[in-house]
């Protein structure tokens, strides 16, 4: 019977899972006596995740511990968790002050992602599920988040991922959207009318952390026919307002 290449994987996972705090690190012999896998094999997944930073071993003790690359994954992840802890209580104001949806993104690949949200207590509603992503040039919560990349990272979505459109209003020519993000840096802030959902209208602006770099975006989603063009400049100023709260709070600092 042919092995499942799922089966390696699992084991990878096994002996990755396998750490804690009251474990910290486990000898070769350790980890295959726990897994029950000949010790051989047992070499092969850990020189596997040494190669790839996900272990590290210490020669003084011949024990494997947590890597580099599983160090900076839960860097990440602990980041996002701060960031969404800064932010949902700013959220949740700017959702009662609008009477509208805020959701909260960050880059995931080539493409932003819905870390957290606050939903609208409106009947007819615009809702945002965690984890949802679009790409990086649909709509204005993707916008803002690309708007203050580096040019070469432009470059490379534009090429790697193309400009598909989402809707009929997505931009999908380089060049538009190239005077776009300018246009949105200079402002301050990003608008979408239809881009990424036809019926839906948003506002975005930029959170920044201490390095004064891109960290997230907070946005405003609603349905385009309860925001009439003479609202939009009144989103702005909340949408702006709260994420310059949010970035002062996480340690960002304007230039003086």
């Amino acid at each position: 019977m042919k092995k499942s290449p799922f089966t390696s994987i699992e084991k990878v996972l096994d002996i990755l899972s396998g750490f804690s705090k009251e474990h910290e690190e486990f000898t070769a012999d350790e980890i295959s006596k726990r897994l029950k896998i000949p010790l051989s094999s047992t070499y092969k997944y850990l020189d596997l995740l040494l190669k790839k930073g996900f272990l590290a071993k210490n020669d003084d003790t011949k024990k494997f511990g947590i890597g580099l690359t599983l160090f900076k994954l839960g860097n990440l992840f602990f980041a996002n968790i701060r960031l969404t802890e800064i932010a949902f209580p700013h959220m949740r104001s700017l959702s009662e002050l609008s009477g509208e949806t805020v959701i909260l993104t960050v880059i995931h690949g080539w493409e932003s992602m819905c870390i957290e949200k606050v939903e609208s207590t409106n009947r007819i509603r615009f809702s945002v599920a965690r984890g949802a992503t679009l790409p990086l040039h649909a709509g204005a919560s993707s916008k803002i988040l690309l708007a203050y990349q580096e040019k070469a990272f432009v470059n490379a979505f534009a090429k790697s991922a193309g400009l598909t459109a989402v809707t009929k209003n997505t931009i999908t020519d380089f060049d538009l959207l190239i005077n776009e993000l300018k246009k949105i840096r200079k402002q301050g802030v990003a608008i979408s009318d239809g881009e990424a959902d036809l019926v839906a209208i948003a506002v975005a602006a930029p959170i920044f952390d201490h390095h004064r770099t891109i960290l997230s975006g907070i946005s405003i989603v609603a349905p385009r026919e309860r925001i009439s063009q003479k609202k939009v400049p009144e989103i702005v100023d909340m949408v702006k307002d709260t994420a310059r709260k949010i970035s002062y709070e996480i340690g960002y600092i304007e230039n003086e």
